[in-house]
């Protein structure tokens, strides 16, 4: 974890989050700790295979012929998702122009989302990967074991699932991943996790941090400005509770 901070984009002073999103938060904390021990000793889901006997996941020709199609097979494998109305409620406002820079949305983006979205194991082990770097652009990443191990469990989650099984299978087909499926959860580790560099830098940014975490660029007179950041986790939390996020630390305290 990255100095034992949890890294939340927050305008507000931690005082205006309510009791208890923030004794949801803590509590997830905690089970986010178990995932630093070695992947061997941690406990994960039953593969899908093993629950839902029977289940398709060899692509057919017209979906390697066709991304749009291989993409909406994927959705409709993934079992995991979550339903509007069910698990969350959005606010979508009317958009605004690229050159809006302001907030331009009369409502916070999530009206509420359910307790138990975070505790799903895909989705508990995907939030304690978040805290694991420095978001500022071109700063070197320290990377610690309990990282790699929190990185490694997260691929073994979800290679147990049935969208992850299916991208073997149709990269194996497209002939571009190996038919060993831990040769594949390397490459995906790989892919994911390797460090390279930014800004004259070296290992200072990896796929999984500017994609979900976020860089933050320094810009001129001053000014910041957040790139990658496709992530809607880190945000929804707080805009649960009517509170805008920017840049804060919640500073833990380890205790033993």
């Amino acid at each position: 974890m990255y100095g034992d901070t949890i890294l939340v984009y927050c305008e507000a002073s931690l005082s205006c989050l309510n009791s208890e999103l923030l004794d949801n938060w803590l509590v997830q904390c905690e089970a986010w700790n178990a995932y630093k021990r070695p992947p061997s000793e941690q406990e994960y889901s039953e593969d899908f295979g093993q629950i839902h006997h029977g289940l398709n996941v060899e692509p057919t020709r017209e979906e390697l012929n066709s991304l749009t199609e291989a993409c909406s097979r994927l959705w409709e494998l993934d079992m995991n998702r979550l339903v509007p109305g069910k698990d969350y409620r959005i606010e979508c406002g009317e958009g605004k122009k690229v050159y809006q820079k302001d907030d331009m949305a009369s409502e916070n983006l999530f009206s509420w989302l359910g307790d138990d979205v975070l505790t799903k194991p895909t989705y508990s082990r995907f939030c304690a990967l978040l805290d694991n770097y420095n978001p500022h652009q071109g700063y070197k990443e320290v990377v610690t074991q309990q990282d790699k191990h929190e990185e490694a469990a997260f691929i073994e989650e979800i290679a147990r699932t049935a969208p992850i099984k299916y991208l073997h299978r149709y990269l194996v087909l497209k002939g571009v991943a190996s038919q060993d499926y831990d040769d594949f959860k390397a490459m995906l580790t790989s892919l994911w996790f390797n460090l390279y560099g930014r800004c004259g830098n070296s290992s200072c940014s990896s796929a999984f941090e500017h994609v979900f975490v976020g860089e933050i660029k320094e810009q001129r007179q001053g000014e910041t400005e957040v790139s990658g950041f496709h992530n809607w986790i880190q945000v929804s939390p707080c805009n649960a509770s009517a509170v805008l996020y920017r840049c804060m630390k919640i500073h833990l305290t380890a205790t033993t």
